[in-house]
């Protein structure tokens, strides 16, 4: 009988997020082709295709990095964006009415992707937005931008007095016939190519423009990226008002300094910081943060701090009046009198930015100026506006909302929700985001507007009655739409709204929090040279690529990764912190594995490998399993980029990537039946449906799909895989999803004796509390499904209190000793030690009865042998680094090379060595002409190649990245730099070998250019070509070396033997026929398949160790045995590959078993 152990970790640390679509240049997307061809860039052109009642103002030809813009005279955008791309700048005047104009600006870049950008505006701004226009053409799109009618800086609202055409420019005209014109000079300008896609980009009152347009001409944009509009005009606006006044008089009592705020802050973020499990100074959870303010209550209204504080004289607490001002900021704004609802309140979390409502004399001009110059002007409100008597503030109240609701000066209001229904029907897409650190406009307005269209609009969409019927039960499976599937059903099809903890208006933060996106105005934060996210111009980082994936390729956009740096404003200044951005209604939670600010982590499983490492050495076969509930059948086609690394195994079964940390820790063989797929699972019903197994009965959920699970693990978990014939005893099972009631029916079908949960949860410490609510929550929600925890093992950074552990069991039903503190330590190889420290193996010997299990003495030997070999490896403390330098074109996603990097751990301890890994990107290493932040990547990256120790090249697909990776193997050649190319690696290595050494200046690979003269890299002949999932070259296959090669060192680190297996994952080849050229040249290859003719390794003959393995090594590196390549790669970069070699001692080094081949 095998025993069942499940790892699973809590609901609230399993929404995990995919990205969000492969990135791409917009130069070059797929189907658009940059044009050279347009009209000529002068006055004469444009005026010719002019309307009547257009001119020209101007006409520059911009050349490739130069500025342009407006200067001073531009209030509103004074500073210029600098080194541009060559482009024609136009500026163009159109009267409006007999009283009014406005201005519009394009850039027409010279190398054009058939798209327009046009960019919004902020707050009462009148200008051309000449920096927000500058990102767009950076992106290769014509970019469009309107003053709207007048000249003013963002908080100048007078050219609005008396002058109702003016009000209706800048409520919606100005944009509209900007956009209108601006797609006619686009076309005429381009007269060869066509416009393709229109979008829009704003933030703030540049958000409630684009909500407008989209309302009331539903064909002027494809996709509009929405950010905290403005869009309640009427309410807003007088919000701003009150909100004011919650604060004034500044004499009163209830006066709220910005010490008084800061306090508020500190407090609120101590209270509220860690309810999403993490203390970092963010509140990324503020729906939930409920703050007791009672705690900041003076005992009397004079308490100051001590003398000894650094700062005397600052506030420590809060009056009974200014309490209440806080409360009247975080609430609602509802009618005195009827309760109404007028308009929402603010964040907790957004008191950083408050300054900018409360800290004056009077309210903000936004407010004041929108009732005095938009209302009244300048009037009492039903006076005669003759008397020119002007507005007072002081008089302000609850009518003011209604007359400006009534009025909607300038028709600004974009609150016709129901009429995205033609948005919809067009196919148009809209991301409306909004920062939860904004203490302008409310975010909670933002959810309003998102709630409001979803009313008008979700309950409308054909078959979605059926959802509300039947989606709580698909829910529970795990397969179903709501909280779990991430988006709200009624809308999610072509509008998604992302929240962004800690930014707050636009852009920025208080708080360290990631804040950069690619959204309207970020990149002018940064610089007048910025455009996207610097170093991360990609569909996964910048929400405008998103979107023009989502309208072009209809990829959904499910999650954003932010970004921010060490000086937040700073982008050369080293990135802090990394997090992922998700559609509503999911979040991003923080998964407890690897670094919190690492938007890339993945999976839990290296507890679960710990515990089948603890179950081996007491003599037990030991096998796992993982679940995962994608859809996908397999790993095979996901994008390393989104998903992390492919795992492959001997069979050529392509798997999720935590089966390699199983057989990394276990010396197991696993199949690809080990890795659940919700994919895996249908097919498997569909196709017994098909084949007639269940008789004609209608399949169902339940009992069939969840019967096929049941069945599958009973199945899977009795296949021997550890090379003998023998089932295991224990098998370990992953759950990589929130899978419902599948986690119940294992339960209910394991009795007590061969079944144990454990659940790994995470216990944050703040201002020096250790804080278990998370754990609670999480046991709580995963018992609700039916699985009761019998050990709960938390991360934490330093060891649990007694206190705490106490607390824990008591709260999650379990026993102290069942309470695991998993604290962080010098490297994960060391938590089996941990483990076995605090007693885990006598927990699993009663609850899993392993003593009734027989163990032969030869399997017990060999366990206590796997243990002395795990201590001696893992345990000591490394002072000797060697410094690696691994070049890759998926370096934003590290766990695509996840296997790679493990085989470099292994090695560098097993010589007793501190491994310092250097990522470097692959296309930074590729000459720049653009100069700025590409110039600066470029040196960097090659000052990081010339202090390297070695230089490794792994695997990957594409055309892209693949010069740089040349240009770094000829440097590794030439410089006997200490080299291994693996796959991809492997090819490119060839590649520019026959460039500098053959005569073929041309060289590539026919994955590259398929026409190319000197292909040194060609296509197998035996693939398909047309099907791609599972037809690659896959799985374990013999490599023979051949004769006359016993200087091999490749061969010397395989112990000399004639034949080796290792795991293959590849499409294509050296090409056959160029090899004898190649070798004659030097490039030996000194290991092929069986039939001679395919190449699997090359090595050089007078270089310390230049090497490349078209298999992949790494797949079959172990912590005790790690790859045999690797293994001398990482000995010759510290100088002491003769050693291993010469099976000497490096310090305490011991050569391991030959594992990969046969003697």
């Amino acid at each position: 009988m095998t025993r069942l152990a499940v790892l699973v970790a809590g609901t609230a640390v399993l929404l995990a997020l995919n990205s969000i679509g492969s990135p791409f240049s917009l130069e070059h997307g797929p189907g658009l082709r940059p044009s050279g061809e347009h009209q000529p860039c002068d006055r004469a052109f444009f005026v010719g295709v002019l309307p009547q009642g257009a001119t020209v103002e101007n006409v520059t030809v911009v050349r490739d990095g130069d500025s342009y813009g407006e200067g001073e005279a531009n209030v509103a955008y004074p500073k210029n964006p600098t080194h541009l791309p060559p482009l024609c700048a136009v500026t163009v005047r159109v009267t409006s009415s007999p009283t009014s104009s406005y201005r519009l600006g394009l850039f027409l870049p010279e190398s054009w992707n058939s798209r327009l950008l046009v960019v919004g505006n902020g707050g009462f701004a009148g200008g051309i937005n000449w920096l927000d226009m500058a990102a767009g053409a950076r992106y290769g799109m014509a970019s469009l931008s309107t003053d709207t009618g007048h000249s003013s800086k963002s908080t100048n609202s007078t050219w609005a007095y008396n002058q109702p055409e003016k009000k209706a420019d800048w409520g919606w005209r100005a944009i509209h016939g900007s956009t209108v014109l601006g797609k006619k000079l686009v076309r005429k300008y381009y007269a060869q190519q066509r416009l393709t896609y229109s979008y829009f980009s704003g933030c703030s009152t540049g958000g409630r423009q684009g909500l407008k347009e989209l309302q009331t001409f539903p064909d002027s944009f494809d996709g509009a990226l929405i950010g905290a509009a403005a869009w309640w005009t009427s309410h807003l606006n007088t919000y701003v008002t009150q909100a004011g006044l919650y604060n004034l008089p500044e004499t009163d009592p209830k006066h709220l300094t910005d010490d008084h705020v800061s306090l508020l802050a500190d407090e609120v973020t101590r209270q509220c910081d860690t309810l999403d499990g993490v203390e970092d100074g963010i509140i990324s959870s503020p729906e939930l943060c409920q703050p007791n303010l009672e705690t900041l209550l003076c005992p009397n209204p004079s308490a100051k701090r001590t003398d000894s504080d650094p700062d005397p004289d600052a506030p420590t607490c809060l009056t009974r009046a200014q309490l209440t001002t806080a409360h009247n900021m975080y609430s609602d704004y509802r009618s005195i009198t009827t309760n109404e609802f007028l308009h929402p309140g603010l964040t907790p979390g957004s008191e950083p930015q408050w300054h900018v409502l409360i800290n004056g004399s009077e309210p903000s001009p936004y407010g004041v100026g929108y009732a005095s110059n938009f209302l009244f002007d300048g009037n009492a409100m039903g006076a005669d506006p003759a008397t020119n008597t002007s507005w007072d503030w002081r008089t302000f109240n609850e009518s003011v909302v209604q007359y400006a609701a009534r009025h909607d000066p300038g028709r600004a209001t974009a609150d016709d929700y129901a009429a995205l229904t033609a948005v919809r029907r067009r196919g148009g897409k809209v991301l409306m985001y909004h920062g939860t650190g904004d203490g302008l406009v409310p975010t909670k307005g933002t959810e309003l507007y998102y709630r409001r269209t979803v009313e008008a609009l979700g309950a409308a969409r054909r078959g979605w009655w059926w959802w509300w019927w039947w989606g709580p039960f698909f829910e529970r499976l795990g397969w179903g739409r709501g909280r779990g599937a991430g988006h709200d059903g009624g809308v999610d099809d072509f509008f998604r709204m992302f929240l962004v903890p800690g930014m707050q208006h636009c852009a920025g933060t208080a708080v360290d929090a990631p804040w950069s996106f690619g959204a309207p105005s970020q990149a002018g934060a940064l610089g007048n040279d910025t455009w996207s996210v610097p170093g991360f111009e990609d569909a996964q980082h910048d929400a405008l690529l998103a979107l023009v994936d989502w309208v072009e390729k209809g990829r959904p956009v499910e999650s954003v990764v932010a970004t921010t740096w060490e000086d937040p404003v700073n982008s050369t200044s080293g990135v802090k912190r990394q997090r992922p951005l998700c559609a509503w209604p999911r979040r991003a939670v923080w998964d407890e594995k690897g670094d919190v600010d690492d938007a890339g982590r993945v999976g839990k499983g290296i507890i679960a490998s710990s515990t089948g490492l603890l179950l081996k050495t007491l003599g037990l076969r030991v096998s796992c399993i993982k679940i995962d509930p994608y859809v996908s059948v397999d790993a095979g086609l996901m994008a390393p980029a989104e998903h992390g690394e492919c795992f492959v195994l001997c069979s050529g079964g392509e798997v999720d990537l935590d089966l390699g940390n199983y057989e990394r820790y276990l010396s197991v063989r696993l199949t690809s039946e080990h890795n659940i797929t919700t994919g895996k699972v249908y097919l498997n019903v569909i196709q017994k449906e098909r084949r007639g197994d269940y008789l004609g009965k209608t399949v169902q959920i339940v009992p069939h799909v969840t019967d096929s699970i049941k069945d599958w693990i009973k199945r899977v978990s009795k296949i021997p895989v550890d090379g003998s014939s023998e089932e295991p005893d224990v098998c370990i099972i992953e759950l990589g999803g929130t899978v419902g009631d599948i986690e119940s029916v294992m339960r209910h079908e394991a009795g007590a004796g061969n079944f144990m949960s454990i659940h790994v949860s995470y216990v944050p410490t703040v201002h020096g509390e250790q804080k278990t609510k998370p754990t609670q929550h999480a046991v709580k929600s995963i018992r609700s499904h039916g699985l009761i925890p019998d050990i709960v093992a938390c991360r934490c950074e330093t060891p649990l209190a007694e206190p705490t552990i106490a607390k824990l069991a008591l709260h999650c039903q379990v026993e102290s000793e069942q309470v695991l503190v998993v604290r962080d330590m010098p490297t994960i190889y060391q938590v089996p030690l941990l483990l076995r420290e605090q007693k885990l193996i006598p927990q699993l010997r009663t609850k899993l009865a392993l003593d009734q299990i027989t163990v032969t003495p030869e399997m017990a030997a060999q366990g206590t042998a796997l243990w002395d070999l795990w201590t001696s490896v893992v345990t000591p403390t490394y002072q000797e680094e060697v410094k690696i330098a691994l070049v890759g074109k998926y370096i934003k996603c590290q766990d695509a090379y996840i296997s790679v990097v493990k085989a470099l751990e292994h090695s560098a301890m097993t010589i007793r060595r501190k491994l310092n890994l250097m990522w470097i990107d692959s296309e930074d290493l590729e000459p720049t002409t653009g100069g700025g932040p590409a110039q600066a990547k470029y040196h960097k990256a090659w000052h990081d190649i010339s202090t390297a120790s070695g230089i490794i090249v792994p695997g990957g697909f594409g055309h892209r990245g693949t010069e740089g990776m040349m240009r770094v193997t000829k440097w590794a050649r030439e410089n006997n730099i200490p080299f291994l190319g693996v796959c991809l690696g492997f090819q490119v290595a060839a590649i520019q070998f026959a460039r500098d050494l053959c005569g073929m200046p041309e060289a590539t690979s026919e994955e590259f250019d398929a026409q190319a003269k000197d292909r040194v890299v060609v296509n197998m002949p035996e693939l398909d070509r047309e099907k791609m999932g599972g037809t690659m070259r896959l799985g374990l296959r013999k490599t023979i070396f051949q004769q006359d090669t016993e200087w091999s060192r490749a061969r010397s680190m395989y112990g000399g033997v004639e034949v080796i297996e290792e795991r293959h994952r590849h499409r294509y080849e050296i090409n056959p026929d160029l090899v004898e050229t190649l070798e004659k040249a030097g490039l030996h290859f000194v290991g092929r398949d069986e039939t001679g003719e395919r190449m699997e390794i090359f090595e050089l003959r007078d270089h310390p160790y230049f090497v490349g393995t078209q298999f992949h090594a790494e797949y079959q590196s172990q912590v005790v045995h790690p790859s045999r390549p690797y293994l001398g790669f990482i000995a010759a970069s510290a100088g002491c590959l003769d050693q291993v070699l010469k099976q000497e001692p490096v310090e305490r080094f011991k050569t391991a078993t030959v594992v990969n081949g046969t003697k």
